[in-house]
């Protein structure tokens, strides 16, 4: 398989789903209800182009799904309900996050400091 070419996507959205991944020690991969995605300035947006709707008809969200694999140390105690917001690589085996961002590229929120509408 040929490497995407340099790119880099923000997301975020809330956690659905962690798990170990298989392939990678001290990594997990999360699937994601992605609400944002943009291109981050001077690489090209490879993953908000792609996102699709999720293929389950009981859907909740409603919104488009994403799996990434990201570095088990910056999710810390993140569980399904939480929202994640993280920079993201598309590499032959799928969504990969940043493994060392800035502080002001990552973000980790448990359900009760969302803001209130």
């Amino acid at each position: 398989m040929v490497a995407p070419p340099p790119n880099l996507t923000a997301v975020a959205g809330t956690v659905l789903a962690r798990q170990p991944s298989e392939t990678l020690p001290d990594w997990d991969v999360v699937t994601l209800a992605v609400d944002d995605a943009a291109a981050v300035p001077g690489l090209r947006d490879l993953v908000g182009p792609n996102l699709r709707q999720p293929s389950g008809a009981d859907d909740e969200t409603g919104l488009p799904e994403l799996v990434v694999t990201v570095r088990r140390e910056l999710l810390g105690d993140a569980a399904p309900g939480w929202r994640l917001r993280c920079r993201v690589r598309l590499t032959p085996n799928g969504a990969l996050a940043e493994p060392h961002p800035a502080p002001s590229d990552i973000g980790l929120e448990p359900p009760a400091e969302w803001p209130r509408a």
